[in-house]
Parts: C-alpha cells; structure tokens; sequence
C-alpha cells in the first residue's frame, strides 16, 4: 500500500521540513565536535618544531643506543592488585650479562591521551633488575618508557606498550 498524505504538502511545509532537516545536521554536527574537542587536543608532541631542529642529535644519540648493545625486558606483564602495579625490568649489556649501578626513572603514558601520565623511579634489585611500583587509574593500554643513565653519560631508552589488567 502507498502512503497518501490527507493533504497535499504546501510550501509552508516544505519550508518547515527543509529547516528541521538542517537543524538535525547542525545539531549532530556540533555534538560530533564536541566530543572531537574533548576527547582528543590534536597535539601529539610538545614543542614539535624545537625537537624537529635537534633530529641529528636524535639520530646521533639512536646509534650510540645501538652500539652500547645493550637490551631491556619487562619480567613478567605486570597485573594490578589492591590499586598497585610492579613492574620489574631487566637490563643486560650486549653479551647478555646485568647491568647494575645505573639511574633508571620512566614514565607511564596513556597512548589516547595525556591526562593520566604516571612518573616512575625504578629502585635496583640486583642482576640487572629494576623495579617500580605504579598507582595507575586505570586498567587498559599504557606506553612504558624508560631511561637508564650509567657513568660517562651513558643513556638507554627503552620503550614498550602494555595491558594493565
């Protein structure tokens, strides 16, 4: 059966229609960037112009990394109980062996935004382990980076992205 109108439209009505349509696609717009402007600032690096400037250096500091040899890894996917997390962290020279005697702070980002940034100090348990408690907020997806600095200046970074559960 074919929908017949008891009245035929006017243009008073397609004028009404017409405007109720666009103020629907208004509103849903404004909503839409709303929640755009919420959710995300759009600014993924601080200062992206300075670090732009000083990419040699980055790329100079990347191979001295890669000639040290040195490697990290994360003991065990760490897991929150009672509101905390550990996470223990291996760090072996280029033959395998610990390395001890080194400052190693980090950091806890959040991939989707940088509200709930966490300040690690990692304290030394020997072997080459190094250990930090951790508060988070909140379960899910985190970036852990981490900076060890031994004698002469030497520096590590090491990055790696984890599930809190």
């Amino acid at each position: 059966m074919i929908w017949r109108a008891e009245r035929p439209l006017t243009g008073r009505d397609v004028l009404w229609l017409l405007l109720g349509f666009f103020a629907l696609i208004i509103v849903v717009n404004g909503i839409f960037v709303v929640l755009a402007l919420n959710s995300f600032s759009g600014v993924s690096t601080e200062n992206a112009y300075r670090q732009g400037l000083a990419y040699n250096q980055t790329l100079q500091a990347a191979a001295r990394q890669k000639a040290l040899g040195w490697s990290a890894r994360l003991m065990a996917e760490p897991r929150i109980s009672g509101g905390e997390a550990a996470l223990t962290v291996r760090l072996a020279d280029a033959d395998g062996g610990p390395l001890d005697g080194l400052a190693v702070t980090g950091e806890m980002r959040r991939p989707a935004h940088d509200r709930a940034d966490i300040a690690l100090r990692f304290e030394a348990l020997g072997k080459g382990q190094y250990r930090a408690r951790v508060h988070p907020a909140e379960a899910g997806q985190w970036d852990l980076s981490v900076l060890a600095t031994g004698a002469a200046e030497t520096r590590f970074r090491w990055e790696k992205r984890l599930w809190l559960e």
